[in-house]
Order: C-alpha cells, then sequence, then structure tokens
C-alpha cells in the first residue's frame, strides 16, 4: 500500500463519481472523474489508500511514472497509460 496522498475533484471526494484520469504532473497525484466542475472549485487531499480502498483497479497505477497520466473511459475499461504532449 501506499502512504502518498492524492488531490481529487469534489465528485471523486463525496464518492458520486469514479476516478477516470489519474495524472502525475508535477509529480503529484490528482485523480479526477472527467466531468464539469463550478469555476474556482477547490480541490480534496485524500490518502492513496483510500481510493484504492474505493476502487481495487487504481493500485494498478502506483508505478504510474512522474508527468504520466492514466485514462479510462468508465469503470469497466481498462486504464490506458500515456505521457501528454507538451506544447511549447
Amino acid at each position: 500500500m501506499s502512504t502518498e496522498a492524492a488531490h481529487v475533484c469534489s465528485h471523486v471526494f463525496s464518492n458520486t463519481h469514479p476516478v477516470l484520469l489519474v495524472s502525475r504532473a508535477g509529480g503529484s497525484w490528482r485523480c479526477l472523474c472527467g466531468d464539469e466542475h463550478g469555476p474556482g472549485e477547490p480541490m480534496h487531499v485524500v490518502g492513496w489508500n483510500e481510493l484504492v480502498h474505493r476502487d481495487s483497479t487504481l493500485a494498478e497505477l502506483l508505478n504510474l511514472p512522474n508527468e504520466w497520466e492514466a485514462a479510462r473511459l468508465s469503470v469497466d475499461s481498462r486504464w490506458i497509460r500515456a505521457r501528454p504532449q507538451v506544447h511549447d
């Protein structure tokens, strides 16, 4: 298990939407639902283990490198890993 924390959107925090996008931008974990959010809506911090407890497939991403992301279309879909393109 991991002792790391993740920043999550309000939908993931309240457990009303699943995590469909995981990002390691800047080395920090971000777990998002992919839905719309209000302007200025704050991120919440939760323990990575809490997220894995809710969705065990997130454990597959513990080795996701910094600056990479993983996405899926639904909770029944496979995680697809990618390194986002940097635009100058």
